[in-house]
């Protein structure tokens, strides 16, 4: 099918002042859905409301109360192993809870670092400990030199100026 240079052009221009209609709405309405209708995807379309449905089965009421409702069965518990398994009832819930299972799966659980670095301070000598910690500390130091080396003297002073003193006694300022 070839479309003459001038149909082209009174389609191009149809397009664009808005006068070229999809089934029956205009070329730049061409949705029917408002956006605030897909943010609850649970109810149902009216006469006045028209909305897409989104629902898993032929049931799913408009106003039904029991569309909300939640059941803590079936329920997932989780070994200290990450092993998961599924209670159908409270009885055996506390069970399972009794022989060491947790609710939340071991993991998702975010780590602790600082457990995790009192296990390995403890594994050491004092000595050594005191040695660990001396060495964190003069890193802290020098990383916080560094970053004040960029500071310019007048900046510097400025933000020294407001600190206390190493005998406790605040600066004054002139």
């Amino acid at each position: 099918m070839d479309l003459s240079p001038e149909l082209l052009a009174q389609i191009q221009q149809a397009i664009n002042n808005g006068s070229l209609t999809l089934s029956g709405m205009a070329a730049r309405q061409a949705s029917p859905f408002k956006p605030r209708q897909l943010h609850d995807l649970r109810l149902l379309p009216t006469a006045d409301d028209p909305r897409p449905t989104f629902f898993w089965s032929a049931v799913g009421p408009r106003d039904d109360p029991e569309a909300n409702k939640t059941h803590p069965y079936p329920r997932l518990l989780w070994a200290v192993d990450g092993t998961e398994i599924c209670v159908r009832s409270k009885s055996d819930h506390d069970a399972k809870l009794a022989e060491g299972y947790v609710e939340v799966d071991p993991g998702l659980v975010a780590p602790d670092p600082m457990a995790d670095m009192r296990i390995m301070l403890a594994s050491l000598s004092p000595a050594d400990r005191d040695l660990v910690v001396n060495g964190a500390k003069r890193a802290q130091m020098q990383a916080i030199q560094e970053q004040l080396a960029e500071f310019s003297a007048d900046d510097l002073e400025a933000l020294v100026g407001g600190l206390p003193k190493a005998n406790g006694t605040a600066k004054k300022s002139a």
